[in-house]
């Protein structure tokens, strides 16, 4: 910064004429400085409550437009040892009979234990060459799984590491451990169809793997019965694939694995069933799951609509600007806070974005849907704002013991569970689906707001740059106008000077000459 020594001759406060001629130009520099103030804070306004929009429609309203989020039956297992169960609506309440007479599994091979050391006496790793065990170059190995078969041809720089990595391509997980000594090989899937079997050009060189030949053998009974079975030698360990067999009242079935669905049930199958006693499956109604849902649901419905409509109604706060250093030095940290608060609560009022967004949840969940030629809304359940219209908007559900307003109220919204579920989550997930769509259609990018943004940030982001080069302008312009009043001032002191200097000239003359 310049030092200006100012007033010498004329005795003139010439700073403070300055600083009073400069006043009145900086309050337009106030002025933009205070815009950009607001601006930063509305954006963070604006950025807060679009992460709560967002996480309303991409969790709460999302989950809520999917019949299969809906869980209206309950379902229990009388031996979960056996079978744990899951249920869908479809499923027809009542006990089902459940017996398992054999679970799924998949097809496991344990090598034979290798020797300790390779033919270099080197201890064996995955990065042992397989020649070094004693395999073959150029023997050709098969594997097939199920009707794909993969041929594996042994080089002379296959190493165990890549043997096992053609297995894993070949559809099988495969290791070697290195403490045992052995190869561990299994299908991937269980059930007879993920079956593999192995051969060799010559089969001989699989015994220095510890393995060997693993053939597939039908045999039919004289019943008719058909079974397969995986034959390796005998210091190789195999137990034979399975397919899970149950039987579901009164029918068999066979299934791979051991997670099944049959009759909108989903069952885990864990355990054969004993002395031919079967597992009850009880199937009923679960309506206060259902209700918890809607509640759960209305509940972060009026909280974030309750937070749009205080932004959106604030009390105003025109009269309010962003404090200066020289402000808040006179001022208590609490009563910064408060002012400032005071305009933050306001930056929303009268929000046009805002009002809209409202306006469509209002709108979305206050209309109806036509089910089986009859139509529907959510006060057809006692779902509905109440008389109050300072709430504007809040939705309360008749009979909720947890609401005062309410609670007094018949609860329609639990009859109507009990007795046409089905109808009652069709029309909740068919207002919430044309709820999800059109706020989904409100946060699609445009030239003035990014994709998932419900306000007009790129417009924000841009109007805040425009007033940060109008800042610096006038900072330019302030700038100049001082310096330009610091010289004129300087060019009156250089010719009050020669005023002076020769005031006393003359002054000396005149006395000279007497």
């Amino acid at each position: 910064m310049a030092v200006r020594m100012t007033g010498l001759i004329s005795n003139m406060d010439t700073e403070s004429i300055i600083a009073s001629l400069m006043s009145a130009q900086k309050t337009k520099q106030t002025k933009i400085e205070n815009k950009i103030t607001k601006l930063e804070w509305k954006q963070e306004r604006w950025k807060d409550l679009n992460t709560k929009l967002f996480k309303f429609y991409s969790d709460s309203l999302s989950k809520f437009r999917f019949q299969s989020n809906f869980v209206t039956k309950k379902v229990t297992s009388s031996d979960e040892a056996v079978a744990t169960v899951t249920t869908s609506s479809s499923t027809a309440e009542g006990n089902h009979m459940l017996k398992v007479s054999q679970l799924a599994s998949s097809q496991f091979v344990t090598s034979a234990q290798l020797k300790e050391t390779d033919n270099n006496g080197l201890a064996i790793s995955s990065k042992t060459l397989l020649k070094d065990l004693g395999m073959t170059e150029g023997n050709k190995i098969s594997v097939t799984v199920g009707s794909t078969q993969k041929d594996i041809t042994v080089t002379g720089d296959t190493t165990v590491e890549s043997f096992l990595s053609e297995l894993k391509d070949a559809g099988l997980n495969a290791s070697y451990d290195t403490t045992q000594r052995r190869f561990f090989i299994s299908s991937k899937q269980s059930g007879e169809n993920s079956a593999f079997t192995l051969t060799a050009d010559i089969p001989d060189d699989l015994k220095n793997l510890g393995l060997s030949t693993i053939t597939k053998k039908e045999e039919t009974s004289d019943e008719g019965i058909k079974t397969t079975t995986y034959i390796a030698s005998d210091d190789v360990t195999i137990i034979q694939p399975k397919d899970a067999k149950y039987n579901y009242n009164g029918v068999d079935f066979t299934s791979s694995t051991n997670n099944i669905s049959v009759n909108g049930l989903s069952i885990t199958l864990k355990g054969l069933t004993k002395d031919d006693a079967p597992v009850s499956i009880n199937v009923t109604k679960d309506t206060k799951v259902v209700y918890d849902m809607v509640k759960s649901f209305v509940t972060a419905y009026n909280d974030l609509l309750k937070e749009m409509n205080t932004n959106y109604y604030a009390d105003s706060a025109r009269s309010f600007q962003p404090l200066s250093d020289d402000d808040k030095e006179s001022m208590s940290d609490e009563e910064i806070k408060k002012w400032e608060t005071k305009i933050k609560d306001s930056l929303l009022r009268r929000d046009g974005t805002l009002s809209t967004l409202s306006t469509e949840m209002r709108t979305q969940l206050g209309g109806s849907v036509e089910v089986n030629g009859k139509s529907y809304s959510l006060s057809t359940y006692g779902i509905k704002t109440s008389s109050d219209y300072t709430e504007k908007g809040l939705l309360h559900i008749d009979g909720d013991a947890t609401d005062s307003l309410v609670s007094g109220n018949a609860d329609k919204l639990m009859e109507a569970l009990e007795k046409d579920p089905d109808t009652v989550v069709t029309v909740l997930t068919q207002l919430a689906g044309k709820l999800y769509n059109k706020l989904g259609e409100n946060m699609g990018g445009t030239k003035l707001r990014s994709a998932l943004t419900f306000y007009n940030d790129k417009e924000m982001k841009d109007t805040l740059t425009d007033y940060k080069d109008e800042l610096k302008i006038m900072e330019t312009k302030l700038k100049d106008m001082e310096d330009r009043y610091y010289k004129q001032f300087s060019a009156m002191e250089t010719a009050l000077a020669k005023m002076n200097s020769q005031s006393s000239a003359l002054t000396s003359m005149l006395g000279t000459n007497q």
